[in-house]
């Protein structure tokens, strides 16, 4: 019985090990402030690819990159496709860092995409 326990409780601990720390991060991020055609949401993907969507009335955006968490931070890097781009203007992610709290993210600083300005938590839906 001794023997059984042991190996139990060694194949939860590496199971434990085993775990990403980003998995209970994975998931679909709206804003408090969303209204009718106000709208800013934040899906972290469980490949570490994050994607943005903002829009206010016929301004709208989509932005796709890679996420880190540091820290209780979360990390967005633009793709490259979405830096300097020649015609459209999109914003770069990588200019703040969200916090992690217990019912979602938050931008530590304003997320400005030139149609909608966001600041407000982020609940996971």
């Amino acid at each position: 019985m001794k023997r059984l326990t042991l190996i139990l409780l060694t194949i939860i601990s590496l199971n434990v090990r085993g775990q990403n720390s980003t998995d209970g991060l994975i998931g679909v991020y709206e804003s408090k402030g969303n209204k009718f055609e106000r709208y800013s949401i934040l899906i972290l993907n469980k490949d570490n690819v994050f994607i943005y969507k903002y829009g206010v009335g016929g301004c709208q955006g989509e932005i796709k990159g890679k996420w880190t968490i540091e820290n209780k931070k979360v990390k967005l890097t633009n793709d490259q496709e979405f830096l300097n781009h020649g015609t459209i203007v999109y914003p770069d992610m990588s200019l703040t860092t969200w916090t992690v709290k217990k019912i979602g993210v938050k931008p530590d600083k304003l997320v400005d995409s030139g149609c909608v300005k966001e600041s407000q938590l982020h609940v996971k839906k």
